[in-house]
């Protein structure tokens, strides 16, 4: 079988809609035709190509389910799925800096949602810090001043896992110089275990146990006026794994810092 056979049996929608009901569950023919309201000889017609693409099998129950090479197509079609509900924002930005394995994981994060506005996704990202109880992990590229008091906070609740990845840049911020008392605020963060530097960042994250928020780079820059957001537990899944992918790559911050 062609890679061009195989995309042209979905070109039905008919027949997409069966395989992606299949995904969910097996069902009988009475039941495909019940709950997709499609005439019983279409159903048919549909399972028939299916089963000679070796898509689907029935089985002795007497049930259609998914094969393993469907199981394997039904993910390439959930990435294709996710990317086109998003074509515009994953067009107009920079993914180069999504390791290969996790955009292959794309197709698990149907519920993110994008938002727009610098302020709105600055106050998104404040709002994950201060509602989190247990992990704050964050790459940027700017000292986040507007965000510090709740940063601070939660560094004195112990029982809270905070890593962060910053950019040489950050240490050069105006923010980061009109940080008070840098000494202390080092000390309880223990900048030894928990921060790392990146030689050059070209996108944000945060990711809390309440949800993630991910800014990619449009035009050379980390564009902050728009962003990835879900509360889902496979998107903070997902944007952990993001964080600690580039987290092996950060290097000890504390030869180049000014306390």
């Amino acid at each position: 079988m062609k890679i061009n056979d195989l995309f042209f049996e979905f070109s039905n929608e008919g027949r997409f809609l069966v395989f992606k009901s299949l995904s969910k569950e097996n069902m009988r023919h009475s039941e495909l035709e019940k709950e997709l309201e499609i005439r019983g000889s279409e159903i048919s017609r549909h399972l028939k190509r299916l089963i000679k693409k070796n898509l689907v099998k029935k089985t002795i129950e007497n049930e259609y389910t998914i094969t393993n090479i469907g199981k394997i197509f039904l993910q390439i079609l959930d990435i294709f799925e996710v990317s086109l509900n998003y074509e515009n924002y994953f067009n107009n930005h920079n993914i180069n800096s999504l390791p290969l394995h996790l955009i292959l994981q794309l197709g698990y994060l149907k519920s993110i949602k994008i938002y727009s506005g610098t302020m709105q996704n600055i106050e998104l990202w404040s709002d994950l810090i201060n509602k989190s109880e247990k992990i704050i992990l964050a790459i940027s590229d700017q000292f986040q001043e507007s965000i510090l008091p709740a940063v601070e906070r939660k560094i004195n609740n112990l029982s809270i896992e905070i890593r962060a990845l910053v950019d040489k840049s950050v240490l050069k911020s105006k923010g980061y110089e009109k940080l008070k008392d840098r000494h202390t605020f080092y000390q309880k963060l223990n900048i030894s275990e928990n921060i790392r530097m990146l030689k050059h960042i070209d996108f944000s994250l945060l990711v809390t146990d309440k949800g993630a928020i991910v800014f990619l780079a449009r035009e050379g820059k980390v564009d902050y006026s728009e962003c990835l957001f879900d509360t889902s537990e496979s998107f903070i899944k997902w944007t952990e794994e993001l964080f600690n992918w580039y987290w092996k790559e950060g290097v000890n911050i504390e030869s180049v810092i000014k306390v």
